[in-house]
């Protein structure tokens, strides 16, 4: 009965004592090339002989089947040696984050109908066409305008977020709108 009480075990792991030892083995190991690592594992076994049986034993008792050492070795070389991080010279973190811009959803409304009248067309061209959405639609950008200044965003940026926008809208429709067939 006792044995039909015993849980199945999915995940043998190492005891705490051992997985400190072998994480300590592979820091100091950590820069050896394979060859080395191994020598020194060897010899590590050896030095840890008592602490290893009585892991072994341990897991033995708990019917695992696998390589005991094999286990120890990849726990060892694989998850706790440290990789050498590669250091960038200039990472994402140290740029300042750029302020995003949101744009009115009427602006993109109009801009996405502006597109959809043009897109077809096979003299289209997205910078011919931003120009004329801008001459069509004055009185729209000027109140998006004022609202971006509340926000204190310089008219160079506002400049080149409906630009971008724009340019956005057009790939957006161009990928998603399908094309007429002749």
């Amino acid at each position: 009965m006792a044995n039909e009480m015993k849980s199945k075990i999915f995940r043998y792991k190492l005891s705490d004592e051992i997985m400190e030892n072998i994480a300590q083995f592979a820091k100091i190991h950590q820069f050896d090339d394979r060859h080395m690592y191994k020598e020194a594992w060897t010899r590590w076994l050896a030095a840890e002989q008592d602490n290893v049986e009585r892991e072994v034993a341990r897991l033995r008792n708990l019917d695992y089947h696998g390589d005991i050492l094999d286990k120890m070795f990849k726990a060892g070389r694989y998850y706790f040696r440290e990789k050498v991080a590669i250091k960038k010279e200039e990472s994402k973190k140290d740029k300042p984050k750029r302020e995003y811009i949101v744009m009115d959803p009427v602006i993109i409304q109009a801009m996405d109908c502006h597109l959809r009248g043009l897109i077809n067309n096979r003299n289209f061209k997205p910078a011919v066409a931003y120009d004329e959405f801008c001459d069509e639609q004055v009185a729209l950008l000027r109140l998006e305008i004022r609202r971006l200044m509340v926000q204190n965003i310089s008219g160079e940026k506002m400049s080149e977020k409906f630009k971008k926008t724009y340019k956005n809208r057009y790939f957006i429709l161009q990928n998603t709108t399908p094309t007429p067939t002749r």
